[in-house]
């Protein structure tokens, strides 16, 4: 439903949960309890068609397979470190796919996945008839994709970590979902598999699709987009207002409830709700010093809204850059600052791509990107005009960082030197990690997971600490080997959280795992519970009980005083 049409349905007193035809269908869908003896019985039923060597398909791998069979298609929500790349290695032979198509985000993964496959097949594994192909979701969203799957076909196509899909407006979202549609209208053989250790984060609207790609009519959610987002406007955990539950349930809890337990039981939907590793996990929040220079520069932030550079920012994910680097003792700003019109002509360009992406709705000739926007509408004035201004400034060129505390490096530097054996500091800013890394001596994993001179985390030796970008290496790595870790800068999703905790307490781990997050203002410490209350809503919506809810969570609370009550001072509460 766009934004007009939501607007008459309030105004035309429409604001209610109807009971629909496709509520009665979703109802009517068969409903099954997975047990665990009958994972274990799908182990055993499949391990040796699948495998001549030594290895063993667990229970809840096996299941997968299975439903993914029998529903021609699955939604699979897994925790982190259950086992899902030898799933995507199996799918395409028990649904005897031609053309396979595995979709992940970032091109270290693909290397990675292509090398898990590889030794798959040395241990014994049963390879594919067919060769499979990967690709990033970064480059489906790109010009260069567009025609990709149209020209490929993928009969199975599979999602790794289907969360990033959550947004649709993303480029590869609508490509998929065109494709989709248009494949399952045309008749042909069409098989979508989404799987993720964090399924439904915020809203049920960024699982709506995914189900419907995956599970076709058999999915537990309404196939109309307007009746969904009714349901998701019902069933989400939001400050607006809230339509009338009417079917769904007496009560909020009621609705979910009963939404949770239909999820649940639909054929082609497993939820596995155990953790991957049986270790103690512990999270921990840590406060970062204290330093006068980082609280007038708070100050300067907090009250008056401007960065440390005087530029007013009144961007939501400006706002949680920079408190993040304030925290950490730098900031990053441009130098000189861009002119007023090459400002003025990028915003004005950048509404305008929103406007036409979200309005295409054409099959024959869809618009998903900018490079596309310019392409069709390249005499509008919003494109000329940006055109004009884009040569007057260069962005990535002119940008810089300045340091004016060492605080922030110094906290991390305490905790490297209280470890009673190696661990992992993960960091938020690039600038920070690279120069932690050479005070402390260590090795920086940035982008593709590698240093600067091209070695890999992959080759890190685990008899020394290390220092990495969370945002390139939050995903897909084993790094059982490290048992404590040092979160900086924290990310603001429950997902990244329980991410970066899984690269280190998942299946194989026997060492008690200790995550530290550092602290270093009061926004900081409400983005560590925002993502606790995000994981508390997934967790009431899909029954899967995130990493983040089954640790022991010990957390730490600032001694105020007058020169760092701005600094410390909570939006969400003590």
């Amino acid at each position: 439903m766009r934004p007009a049409d939501h607007a008459s349905a309030l105004a035309a007193g429409g604001f209610a949960v109807k009971h629909t035809a496709e509520l009665d269908r979703v109802r009517a869908l068969p409903w099954r309890a997975p047990t665990t003896a009958e994972a274990e019985a799908w182990s055993d039923a499949l391990t040796p068609i699948f495998t001549s060597g030594e290895g063993r398909l667990l229970p809840w791998q096996a299941y997968s397979i299975a439903e993914c069979k029998a529903c021609h298609g699955g939604w699979l929500a897994l925790p982190v470190g259950t086992g899902k790349t030898l799933i995507s290695y199996l799918l395409p032979t028990a649904l005897e796919a031609e053309r396979t198509l595995i979709i992940m985000k970032g091109a270290s993964l693909v290397e990675k996945t292509h090398a898990d496959f590889a030794r798959l097949r040395r241990d014994g594994w049963r390879p594919p008839a067919q060769p499979i192909r990967v690709v990033t979701l970064e480059w489906l969203s790109t010009q260069k994709a567009h025609g990709y799957l149209d020209h490929y076909r993928p009969d199975l196509i599979v999602i790794d970590e289907a969360d990033d899909l959550a947004a649709t407006t993303n480029a590869a979202v609508r490509r998929l979902d065109r494709y989709v549609r248009a494949r399952r209208q045309s008749g042909a053989s069409l098989a979508v598999v989404a799987m993720t250790g964090t399924p439904i984060r915020k809203s049920l609207m960024g699982a709506w699709h995914l189900l419907c790609w995956c599970l076709d009519d058999g999915a537990p959610v309404p196939m109309a987009e307007n009746e969904a987002r009714m349901w998701s406007l019902a069933l989400d955990d939001h400050d607006g207002r809230r339509p009338r539950l009417g079917p769904l349930g007496a009560t909020v809890d009621d609705a979910r409830e009963s939404f949770r337990r239909r999820l649940a039981a639909t054929p082609g939907v497993v939820i596995v709700d155990q953790d991957s590793c049986d270790a103690p996990l512990t999270v921990r929040v840590r406060l970062a010093r204290e330093c006068g220079e980082t609280d007038a520069r708070f100050d300067r932030f907090l009250v008056d809204g401007e960065d440390p550079g005087g530029i007013p920012v009144t961007d939501t994910l400006e706002r949680y850059r920079l408190d993040g680097q304030i925290g950490l003792g730098l900031y990053s700003y441009w130098d000189p600052p861009p002119p007023d019109a090459w400002l003025e002509a990028r915003r004005t360009f950048a509404k305008f791509c929103r406007g036409v992406i979200e309005a295409s709705t054409s099959w024959s000739a869809p618009i998903d990107t900018e490079a596309q926007v310019v392409k069709r509408y390249r005499t509008h004035p919003a494109v000329t005009t940006w055109q004009a201004a884009k040569p007057l400034f260069d962005d990535a060129k002119h940008r810089r960082t300045a340091w004016f505390s060492r605080a922030g490096l110094d906290s991390a530097l305490d905790w490297l030197r209280e470890l009673d054996r190696p661990g992992v500091v993960w960091c938020g800013s690039v600038e920070y990690g690279r120069r932690l890394a050479r005070e402390a001596g260590l090795a920086y994993y940035g982008r593709r997971g590698t240093t600067d001179d091209g070695a890999s985390i992959l080759q890190a030796r685990p008899d020394r600490s290390f220092v990495a970008s969370w945002q390139a290496n939050k995903k897909g790595l084993n790094l059982q080997a490290w048992s404590r870790a040092l979160v900086t800068m924290p990310p603001q999703s429950a997902k990244w959280l329980e991410q970066i905790v899984g690269r280190h307490h998942r299946q194989g781990q026997h060492s008690a795992v200790v995550v530290d997050v550092l602290a270093t203002s009061g926004g900081s410490l409400d983005v560590f519970e925002r993502a606790i209350r995000e994981a508390q809503f997934a967790r009431g919506m899909v029954t899967l009980t995130q990493k983040i809810l089954r640790a022991e969570i010990v957390r730490a609370k600032p001694a105020t005083t007058t020169s760092n009550a701005v600094r410390w001072a909570r939006k969400g509460g003590a």
